[in-house]
């Protein structure tokens, strides 16, 4: 995945967790009825995240052998 993409979706993340924060400073019914599915959409992003690091960390390993 593009650099750009990554740093992208870490923003949006990043983006969602200050709203989840927000409305649970706040106190209000927004919290109650979104503050657990923005928690879980954020979720979700950072564990796409994790994916491409470690397939990329898996990648680097295999270039060390080579196949004859």
């Amino acid at each position: 995945m593009k650099k750009a993409h990554l740093k992208k979706l870490e923003k949006a993340a990043n983006f969602l967790r200050e709203v989840y924060d927000d409305l649970e400073t706040e106190g209000s019914d927004d919290f109650d009825e979104f503050g657990s599915r923005l928690d879980e959409a954020a979720a979700a992003i950072e564990d796409i995240l994790e994916d491409v690091e470690s397939a990329s960390k898996d990648d680097d390993a295999d270039e060390g052998f080579e196949v004859e």
